[in-house]
């Protein structure tokens, strides 16, 4: 069954990224979205993992519980946007990165990373550093050329205090998203 899921994580680790090349290379400027990004670096983390597995070996269970509310977000945002309020790309590889892919590492985090052991504050503490990452790298880029990446905020007006209180009110609500995957993840593997 290891065998499986490393094939399985390998195929998808490689899907990722060459659907984020797909999506991307007519507008190659866009490629600092989180949606390519996080793609790209939760398709990396899956072939490694994948290869390790079929040594006997893995990465620790973080990578996929960060990939997992990173890639969440991704999702719900993409969903948010069905209401109306704003538009999100689902055409061709986007429909996979938007949606497909995000649906497939929630499932792969939750039924085949056992994240059962260890201290429950460690992870849910670690949970949201992947997108939080992000957000530092937004705002020094959009610091930098005036504009951020989503312009959901204007760069200049934008400032350290502003950061900040995004930072910890973002981090609180990911930190959320990582204790009902964990929730979730422990259900499944408490039941087998």
């Amino acid at each position: 069954m290891k065998k499986v899921i490393a094939v399985f994580e390998i195929v998808l680790g490689i899907l990722m990224p060459v659907m984020a090349i797909i999506g991307y290379f007519p507008e190659p400027e866009l490629v600092v979205e989180f949606s390519c990004l996080s793609n790209v670096v939760t398709g990396i983390w899956l072939i490694i993992d994948g290869i390790l597995k079929l040594k006997g070996k893995e990465l620790p269970v973080r990578f996929f519980g960060n990939a997992c509310v990173g890639l969440f977000v991704v999702f719900a945002i993409c969903m948010g946007s069905l209401t109306g309020a704003y538009r999100m790309n689902f055409k061709g590889a986007f429909m996979f990165l938007h949606v497909i892919s995000p649906i497939l590492v929630m499932l792969f985090y939750i039924i085949f990373c056992d994240d059962s052991k260890g201290k429950v504050i460690f992870k849910l503490l670690l949970n949201p550093v992947f997108l939080m990452v992000y957000f530092l790298f937004d705002f020094i880029l959009g610091k930098a050329r005036g504009y951020f990446v989503y312009g959901f905020f204007d760069a200049p007006g934008f400032g350290i205090l502003h950061a900040l209180i995004f930072g910890v009110v973002v981090y609180i609500l990911l930190f959320a998203f990582g204790a009902l995957f964990l929730l979730l993840n422990r259900i499944f593997h408490h039941k087998k």
